[in-house]
């Protein structure tokens, strides 16, 4: 399906606010209810909304250290790579999780309340991993922009 003017209006509003009403977004978007609900259920149905979210703030909820940390995965087996995948997932200070080219395989993004945390994650969680031979981490000092899924100004050029 290819999206149209309104189709991306519709997911640049609901981008910055996914509690809106229908009948608000409608109107935002100059539909009725009922087209635009239609609408909405497709744009979800066909995978271009994949869920609504609460944004948490992380130094409210204590969690003042965010590290980025560089992995270097076992290449004896292929199957470590799978492996090391599936076993992040279930891990709640891992935020993020990315597959690399270059000198690391994967890095993933984790956000702990203190570096007793940050240390107990490391010494007794990630040592755990399948696979892991090599780490680098590195400690975000500020956080200068963040954002929570695709840009609304990169949906205009869709």
């Amino acid at each position: 399906m290819e999206l149209d003017r309104i189709d991306r209006e519709i997911l640049r509003v609901l981008h910055a606010n996914g509690r809106l009403p229908i009948v608000e977004l409608a109107k935002r978007v100059n539909l009725t209810t009922s087209p635009c609900s239609e609408r909405v259920k497709r744009l979800e149905k066909e995978d271009y909304i994949k869920g609504y979210h609460a944004e948490l703030n992380p130094d409210k909820l204590g969690l003042d250290v965010q590290v980025f940390i560089h992995i270097r995965l076992d290449q004896t087996y292929f199957s470590n790579f799978e492996k090391f995948s599936q076993a992040v997932k279930p891990i709640p200070e891992i935020e993020a999780c990315y597959s690399l080219s270059g000198d690391f395989d994967t890095m993933i993004k984790v956000r702990v309340k203190n570096m007793k945390a940050y240390q107990h994650f490391m010494s007794v969680i990630l040592s755990t991993l399948p696979g892991v031979i090599q780490t680098r981490s590195e400690f975000v000092i500020e956080e200068t922009k963040t954002s929570f899924g695709v840009d609304p100004e990169l949906i205009a050029g869709v």
